[in-house]
Formats: structure tokens, sequence, C-alpha cells
């Protein structure tokens, strides 16, 4: 009976057959697609990482903070924020201005990070605090690098495909937080 329905209907055999084999190479097509666009993510990922540094010359102290994209890809960076003693930084600048009595202000260099590029491998220095040695006592260069080092700077950057991550320099999250975006630049801030 089976063989005789089969013998009659072997077109419509052959068309669900045609059918069943699109559907998996349908199937199959999307799946290699997706694992494509993972691979292009991939390819292009950057990995952001917050240094801090503080060393001792004969000359004097210096005290640095950079930042540097250890990822495969270019970041693009779109928010930066800093606090120092609870309180909101709008320029590295004021680093210098929160010396404990008697250091005395730093000689400084320092950068704006927001809206940069950062390639593969390329550093860019956030702030740099230079000091002579000469009548500087060494208990208030350790004072103020314990309130330096507990400045929190959170950077938040993107791919080149828009995926964003935050990264801090709490060191309590070794990898970067994915976020669905970066938040809104403050205008007054120059960091």
């Amino acid at each position: 009976m089976m063989m005789h329905w089969l013998k009659s209907n072997h077109q419509t055999v052959t068309s669900l057959s045609a059918v069943l084999l699109s559907v998996v190479a349908l199937y199959v097509a999307w799946d290699q697609s997706r694992v494509m666009r993972a691979q292009q993510h991939a390819a292009v990922w950057p990995a952001v990482q917050i240094q801090t540094q503080f060393s001792t010359r004969e000359d004097g102290y210096i005290m640095l903070f950079n930042v540097k994209n250890d990822g495969i890809g270019p970041a693009v960076v779109e928010h930066v924020y800093a606090e120092m003693d609870g309180q909101p930084l709008l320029n590295w600048e004021q680093f210098g201005d929160r010396v404990p009595e008697g250091l005395g202000r730093p000689g400084m260099w320092t950068g704006s990070l927001r809206g940069e590029i950062l390639a593969p491998g390329e550093e860019s220095i956030l702030a740099q605090l230079t000091w002579s040695r000469d009548g500087i006592h060494t208990n208030l260069i350790r004072e103020y690098r314990s309130t330096l080092w507990s400045t929190n700077i959170e950077i938040c950057y993107c791919s080149v495909y828009g995926r964003c991550w935050t990264v801090d320099n709490d060191r309590t999250e070794i990898q970067p937080e994915a976020v669905d975006q970066c938040p809104a630049a403050d205008p007054d801030s120059n960091l």
C-alpha cells in the first residue's frame, strides 16, 4: 500500500524533500553568518586599561595616570569621569589644586581623552605630576600619593561596530563591563 502511494506521488515526495533541504540550507547559511559576525567583532575588540604609576628619581617624584588600549581593535573613547575625595573632577589640572599644605603645586602635563580614538597598543597620558626633591618631605608625597591612588577614573569606550564597555581603575573587575551605550559627556568636563 505504501509503495503504491510512493509510486503514484513521487513528485510530492521529491517536492517535500527539496523543501526540507532548502530549510536545512537556510539554517546553515544563517548560522554561518552569525559566526562570521562574531568573528568580525572579535577581530576589532578594544581593551582599554587604566594605569597608575609612581616613580622616585634622583631629581624628584613623578606620578602618572595613563590609558592603554591592549586590545586588537581601535577604541573610540566616548565618556571619561573622574572623582577625587568624593568630588567630580572637571579637568586633570584639579589634581594640582588639591595637594596637601606644604607640598606645593606640581609641575603638570595633562591631556584630554574624550573623543579620542586609541589604536591597538596606543597609550595616552591623562595626567603627569612632577615635583623636584628640593625641600619635599617624603611623608607629604606619600600622603598625596594615597589620595591620588584613591581617585576613581571611569572610561566608557566603543568598538568600530558600536559595542561599548566601561572600565575603571577600581580593579574590582578585571574585565571591562559591556554596556548598551556610553553616557552622555558632561559639556563642562575637559577630561
